[in-house]
């Protein structure tokens, strides 16, 4: 077993250094195991969806939980947790990927976003 993936099974935070500059945002997937090893930054549907909100994917950090103080973009892991603070809200990639509603809420959330921006 992956020793982040182990990490992540215990429920074990990484540890990050107050004096790192983060990303201003975060989009928060289950792990690559769930995404049959896939990397998202690079999967087309994520990066159509950064452009629609006009945010460079070089402005993103991608990680399987909350980071203090990131604005979460996305939240697309399979259990939600309270608050919800994201933008926006929808199934794992997997699951977009095969079905047509919940890519149909996704971009609902979408246009209600941009709509409220604009």
């Amino acid at each position: 077993m992956e020793k982040s993936a182990y990490l992540d099974a215990m429920g074990v935070t990484r540890w990050r250094s107050a004096d790192a500059k983060g990303k201003p945002y975060l989009i928060i997937y289950d792990s690559e195991a769930d995404n049959n090893g896939a990397d998202i930054s690079q999967h087309p549907l994520v990066t159509e969806v950064l452009s629609l909100l006009n945010i460079a994917l070089a402005d993103c950090d991608f990680d399987t939980e909350m980071v203090k103080g990131m604005q979460v973009v996305w939240d697309m892991r399979k259990l939600k947790v309270r608050p919800r603070v994201a933008w926006l809200v929808s199934s794992p990639l997997d699951e977009l990927q095969q079905g047509h509603q919940a890519k149909r809420e996704l971009w609902q959330q979408i246009y209600q976003h941009l709509s409220k921006a604009a």
